[in-house]
């Protein structure tokens, strides 16, 4: 029997844990080490941390900020937000993620995520997909749900899948 577990995401805009209201509107809710810790008391199985500001400033996750949230996490942590190359990938596993998601990066150059997951290893590597339903249909879109790709979820689970 599969056991079920609960994991946890923590939205961080300009440095806060944010509620999202539709994407659109945001509620704070507090600095992202304390609302780590209280997952943590609350049993939760893993915490993934997604800076959404991160790519829209042009910079990857602050990896201070990710030092600061590992320090009390208990749980294996998975780390986002406009990482765009291996060396954003070291630093952020170097301040303490166990895992690094990507959601833009993996629409834009596969082929970087594929040399990663040689390197960190694909147990270490999350592709996040951001999907919107449009006129057309069900469609992938990517820099933070602002982007459309014109991809289909269905064929782009496949490539990611192969790759």
């Amino acid at each position: 029997m599969s056991k079920k577990r609960i994991i946890a995401c923590l939205v961080v805009r300009h440095g806060i844990v944010v509620q999202s209201i539709g994407f659109r509107r945001y509620l704070p809710v507090g600095r992202p080490e304390i609302a780590a810790r209280f997952l943590n008391d609350w049993g939760v199985d893993e915490i993934i941390l997604l800076d959404i500001t991160a790519i829209a400033g042009g910079r990857a996750v602050d990896p201070e900020m990710v030092r600061r949230v590992a320090r009390g996490c208990y749980v294996p942590l998975a780390v986002g937000g406009g990482i765009r190359s291996i060396a954003d990938m070291r630093a952020v596993l170097q301040a303490g993620a166990d895992k690094i998601c990507v959601n833009s990066l993996a629409v834009e150059n596969l082929s970087l995520l594929t040399e990663a997951a040689g390197v960190f290893g694909d147990q270490c590597l999350i592709a996040s997909i951001d999907v919107r339903c449009t006129a057309a249909g069900y469609e992938i879109f990517a820099s933070g749900g602002s982007r459309p790709t014109g991809l289909a979820p269905a064929a782009y689970v496949r490539r990611l899948a192969k790759a």
